[in-house]
């Protein structure tokens, strides 16, 4: 079994449990023991679209197409090399080109059924969701993190007209993404000469949708936050590029659904808490990008106005520690 085989069985078991109401308390530290027995692995080759003149001029093609026609569609061989093209190091060609394409595509209707769901679960695949995600930080994040944000986006348009994808859809996206979030390492922003990687803030935008997914039990958007936090705690990139205001928007706004998902992310915050009592600070730069990575997160959720009572309170206690 690969080391990938293994995390998503244990996330799967933890779902269970905690859909059987076997686990909550607990949740928070056994999440943070997987993230903890992540290996690294080798790094290897990443491949990456080399052809920029060549994919703009076709990105520019299919917008121009689908403005000019009443009826607008795409073919499925246009679909795989846009998915392709998300692995560009390139701006121009990712961000700007292949990801505002999809926006366009998705506000014209111009997928069929069959393809929304094929391209919901292509962008799932772990050769995409999961591309050298063990491996030390490398430009398989740019795959990584935009198809995270497409599939956002995809939910977000599923929801609001095409009304194709089944609550199975969203409960594998819910293990797909919650393994996600658990391994990913990368927390870059901004990545000089090519563009946005941005995987936490794409991260934020993605728990949003799901938390306002019906279909979903309470069990499955708890698992995600907490996991999250967990994450969040751990990550050993510093989230200066406004990651912070992103999953603070999330937190307050599902904290707000509900009175148990203010509960829990007080848990998880608590939780937190009570491993930093008697912590020393340590001369080591993860140490500091973790310690601030904390801070930026705590002062971004204070300034949140709709922020339940309890968790400003709670914050309030503890800000002479941080």
């Amino acid at each position: 079994m690969t080391q990938l085989e293994t995390i998503q069985t244990t996330v799967q078991q933890l779902r269970t449990l905690l859909n059987q109401g076997k686990i909550f308390a607990t949740l928070p530290d056994m999440l943070g023991k997987v993230i903890d027995s992540v290996a690294t692995e080798s790094k290897t080759r990443v491949s990456v679209p080399r052809d920029d003149k060549t994919a703009i001029a076709r990105i520019r093609s299919i917008q121009k197409r689908i403005k000019q026609t009443s009826d607008p569609s795409i073919t499925d061989d246009e679909i795989a090399f846009l998915v392709a093209h998300l692995a560009s190091t390139k701006p121009a060609v990712r961000d700007k080109g292949v990801f505002f394409l999809f926006n366009d595509l998705f506000q014209a209707e111009a997928f069929t059924n069959e393809q929304v769901k094929a391209l919901f679960k292509r962008l799932q695949a772990p050769d995409i969701l999961f591309s050298h995600i063990f491996e030390p930080q490398n430009d398989a994040v740019f795959l990584r993190s935009f198809a995270v944000m497409i599939l956002s986006g995809m939910i977000y348009a599923d929801q609001n007209r095409y009304h194709i994808l089944s609550k199975a859809d969203y409960l594998a996206t819910v293990q797909n993404i919650g393994t996600y979030i658990l391994l990913e390492r990368d927390g870059r922003g901004y990545v000089e000469t090519k563009g946005w990687a941005h995987a936490f803030t794409h991260i934020g935008n993605m728990l949003e949708e799901l938390s306002q997914v019906d279909v979903l039990p309470r069990s499955e958007k708890v698992f995600l936050m907490a996991a999250v936090v967990e994450a969040w705690r751990r990550i050993e990139t510093p989230l200066i590029f406004g990651e912070d205001h992103r999953m603070a928007l999330y937190l307050s706004g599902i904290t707000n659904v509900n009175q148990f998902y203010s509960e829990t992310l007080l848990m998880c915050l608590k939780n937190w808490q009570h491993t930093l009592v008697n912590i020393r600070p340590q001369e080591s730069y993860a140490f500091w990008v973790r310690w601030y990575n904390r801070n930026r997160l705590l002062q971004a959720l204070t300034l949140r106005a709709d922020l339940p009572q309890p968790i400003t309170d709670y914050i309030q206690q503890i800000v002479d520690l941080f």
